[in-house]
């Protein structure tokens, strides 16, 4: 038998980890065919020197009829502990292919070894009990005449097996998993979430600008872009004009190098400086003053135009100004930055409830920022202070008084430099990018206070009727020296002054079902 046979190894190496209870993968060799049988039957009487029927060989009785059929005798099972698991290694004949079917079925991995047949040189079968740390038993038996199933049971789950095909054997490579799999099942998994997903994420799922209710973008027919807070925060947006680069379509107006503002902001080719809006109320001092990043929750920038809701107005769209309000949990923020040009910024957001009923909920919030530029003598401060008070009178209503007051102090800047020496040549001397044609004393400070009540009634699922006020006051102290013309000889520059003040009072009233 072993001349004529000549014995060779097919292991098994089985991948064992326990952790998979689900994972069905089915893996088939390639079969033997009866033209391989056919050879094998050649072969057999080339070796042996005979021209005897298969019939007088010491061979069972279906030998013949299997070997043409392609049907793999596997004549002994081996399992090897290995440092990581299992080794289980069928004995099979030379040039003989199996075919296996993997399954995990519960706790047990189902291996059906089609066009096999078992024929162990003792017993019907192969059983082994506890051959591995998670491995309760291994057993190796017929399932017909032509197949045989291999049943690996785990503790406490399925173990999984990874098939590693070679050219002469086929390998099934066996690690054990099953201590580990066990303690990992044991143990506990605590998960912990810390802040709320909205102002986590990038994403806002609603805006009240284009129907001035809480609206499902996905239900907006009209094009709006929301820059939330998480945006504002992670680029760390000081003035509008940052903050609307993220919006597509938009773009910036006019000079704001020493201003910092970004009072022009032009949307869809159409200027919208007087369509900035706070809270859905029209607000002229946002065109001068701009925004301070610490009290806006979100920006909303609504495109085309938008004569509906808010009266005449840009063309190109509105830029609206959702502000922080106030929340029901506790709520502490403090922050500071440093940049070039001796740039300093720091912040203070307080916010929770004032009652035990949580009825009553206030807001303070504060900043302070100074900065300098590379303009001569130039420089710039900026303080905001902005208190809310939030009364939920009911389930159904709620009002909320909101304030602020911003102080803007900082000296006039550059107003324009002559092309002479500076995009043209000038035999005089190049004049540098840094010179301001101002005056030291010059200035351009800027005040602003702002009050606003919000006032919400639900009558029904359906309906709810909102009555918003805004008021502003605009304060500016300006004192501006600029410049007229350059004289014939390339240096001399003729410069006029101008002081003044101004004020400006700006009121919006606004009633409406929704």
């Amino acid at each position: 038998m072993k001349q004529l046979y000549g014995m060779n190894w097919v292991k098994l190496a089985i991948a064992l980890t326990g952790s998979i209870a689900n994972l069905g993968a089915i893996l088939i060799a390639y079969p033997v065919w009866a033209e391989e049988g056919s050879e094998a039957v050649e072969e057999l009487r080339n070796e042996n020197n005979s021209t005897s029927p298969l019939s007088e060989l010491d061979l069972p009785a279906r030998t013949f009829e299997q070997i043409a059929q392609g049907i793999t005798r596997v004549t002994g099972v081996q399992l090897n502990q290995t440092q990581d698991g299992l080794e289980l290694i069928l004995e099979t004949a030379e040039r003989q292919k199996l075919v296996p079917l993997i399954l995990p079925e519960q706790k047990q991995l189902v291996i059906d070894i089609l066009d096999a047949t078992l024929a162990l040189p003792t017993e019907d079968e192969f059983r082994e009990t506890n051959p591995a740390p998670g491995i309760t038993e291994v057993t190796v038996k017929p399932l017909d005449a032509t197949s045989i199933r291999i049943t690996i049971t785990g503790e406490k789950q399925a173990p999984v097996a990874e098939v590693i095909p070679s050219r002469q054997d086929l390998i099934l490579s066996v690690t054990s998993k099953g201590t580990m799999a066990e303690t990992e099942a044991d143990e506990e998994i605590e998960v912990i979430a810390t802040g709320e997903g909205e102002d986590d994420s990038y994403y806002v799922p609603d805006a009240s600008t284009a129907t001035r209710t809480d609206t499902p973008l996905r239900d907006i027919p009209q094009s709006i872009q929301v820059v939330p807070q998480q945006v504002l925060e992670d680029q760390q947006v000081t003035n509008l004009g940052e903050a609307l680069r993220n919006v597509p379509g938009v773009s910036q107006g006019g000079n704001s190098s020493t201003r910092g503002l970004f009072a022009i902001p032009i949307i869809r080719g159409f200027r919208a400086d007087d369509n900035i809006l706070t809270n859905g109320l029209r607000d002229t001092t946002n065109q001068t003053l701009g925004f301070n990043s610490a009290t806006i929750e979100r920006i909303e920038v609504l495109k085309g135009p938008a004569s509906v809701l808010y009266g005449q107005g840009s063309l190109g769209g509105v830029v609206n100004l959702i502000t922080r309000q106030p929340f029901a949990e506790p709520y502490y923020s403090i922050e500071a930055s440093a940049g070039s040009f001796n740039f300093y910024r720091g912040a203070i957001d307080l916010s929770g409830p004032l009652n035990d009923s949580r009825t009553v909920l206030y807001r303070l919030i504060g900043s302070a920022q100074t900065t300098e530029s590379f303009i001569d003598f130039f420089d710039r401060q900026d303080y905001v202070i902005a208190p809310s008070l939030t009364w939920n009178i009911s389930d159904r209503t709620r009002l909320t008084l909101a304030g602020e007051y911003v102080d803007r102090p900082q000296a006039n800047g550059q107003v324009g430099l002559p092309a002479l020496g500076t995009v043209l040549a000038n035999p005089n001397g190049e004049i540098p990018r840094s010179r301001n044609l101002n005056e030291p004393f010059a200035k351009d400070d800027t005040r602003v206070f702002r009050g606003s009540y919000d006032f919400e009634h639900r009558l029904n699922e359906n309906w709810q009727l909102r009555s918003a006020f805004r008021i502003s006051n605009f304060q500016r102290d300006n004192q501006v020296v600029f410049p007229f013309s350059l004289e014939p000889d390339n240096r001399t520059l003729t410069r006029g002054y101008f002081d003044g003040f101004q004020e400006l009072d700006n009121l919006s009233f606004d009633n409406y079902y929704s």
